[in-house]
Parts: C-alpha cells; sequence; structure tokens
C-alpha cells in the first residue's frame, strides 16, 4: 500500500514484542548460568524460572525471597533481570515522547555497559527499531487486541474443524471476539 494514503502514520513496535526480545535475552543468560551451578541450586533456578518472567511489582513477599535467591546465583543474572525491569519502568513511566527517546538511549547504554554476550544480541534488534519502539510514547497504541482475538478465533478453528454451516461459523467467532450482537444473531438462529 503506498504510503501517500496515510502521509501521517506512524510505525509503533508492539510491547509485548519488544520485552519478549529482553525475556529471550534473560532466559539464555539463565541456561548458561545454570550450568555452572550446583545440582540443587540448578533444579531450584528450573523450578522457579517463572518468577523471572514475572514483572517485580507483581510478586508476593514469599515470591520476591525466592527471587532474590535465583538472581543471588550469578552477577550476570542479577544484572539482566534489572535490564528487563528498567525496560519496563520505561514503558510505564515515559511521560512524552523526548522523555521516552532520552530514557531509551540511557536504557541502551545501561544494557551494553553490562557487557553481557546474550544482552549485546538482543541490543541489536533495540538499536535496529528504536524509532519504532520509542513511537510508543506518541500514542500508546499495540495490536495486543487483534493478537488476542486472532488466538481465539485460531483456537475456534481448532475445537470445531469440521464446523460445515458457514454462518454458525461466523457467529461463534463474534462470540469468541466479545461482540454482543453476534451474540444475540447466535441466539435467534438457535431458537
Amino acid at each position: 500500500m503506498p504510503l501517500n494514503f496515510f502521509p501521517n502514520a506512524i510505525r509503533v513496535a508492539d510491547r509485548f514484542h519488544v520485552n519478549s526480545y529482553i525475556m529471550d535475552a534473560l532466559n539464555e543468560v539463565r541456561r548458561r548460568v545454570s550450568k555452572e551451578l550446583s545440582p540443587h541450586a540448578r533444579t531450584n533456578l528450573r523450578r522457579n524460572k517463572h518468577l523471572l518472567n514475572k514483572r517485580n511489582d507483581s510478586l508476593n513477599e514469599i515470591q520476591q525471597q525466592q527471587l532474590e535467591e535465583l538472581i543471588a546465583y550469578s552477577p550476570d543474572l542479577k544484572d539482566v533481570y534489572s535490564l528487563k525491569e528498567m525496560l519496563i519502568d520505561w514503558y510505564d513511566l515515559s511521560f512524552n515522547h523526548q522523555s521516552a527517546l532520552v530514557g531509551y538511549k540511557s536504557w541502551l547504554k545501561k544494557g551494553h555497559a553490562l557487557n553481557i554476550p546474550e544482552v549485546e544480541n538482543a541490543l541489536k534488534t533495540f538499536e535496529n527499531w528504536q524509532t519504532e519502539i520509542v513511537n510508543y510514547h506518541l500514542c500508546r497504541f499495540t495490536n495486543g487486541i487483534v493478537e488476542g482475538r486472532n488466538a481465539k478465533i485460531k483456537s475456534l478453528q481448532r475445537r470445531r474443524f469440521f464446523l460445515r454451516n458457514r454462518t454458525f461459523y461466523d457467529a461463534l467467532i463474534f462470540i469468541e471476539c466479545n461482540n454482543e450482537l453476534a451474540s444475540y444473531k447466535l441466539n435467534l438462529m438457535a431458537s
């Protein structure tokens, strides 16, 4: 589609996918660190790895203690977890595009200062998509709703593989995507 149809359009990188790059780096560091740990520590890290993926402010007191134990296994693990939390804070606390740009460059600089190979690899993507990532702070839109609805439709397709009535199938899609009108139509069809 030619850009002249939407001359003021901006590209915005989806927050979920951006966060997944730093999460991938964190999980790669976790796997590398676990190879150097004692069997007990390795088991503990593997059992509680889900705590590394959660936001720090969503953990209860017991989970925070467990997390502190996990990140104490390695300075690299602690640093990358801290970098992940800094990215979350950058998303939540940047109040406009200009401050977001300054904060993002500072975050990149801190990431490079860690000198961790897995992080360096992830930061290449963050640098290549800097404009699109920072553009989030121009309008704070994501495509999360669209992706959620696509996931619901795919799930419906797997559950209703041999559904032959197209009208009924369309109505089910609308119901899955929380469309009240479709629910009304489906009730009419059923009666």
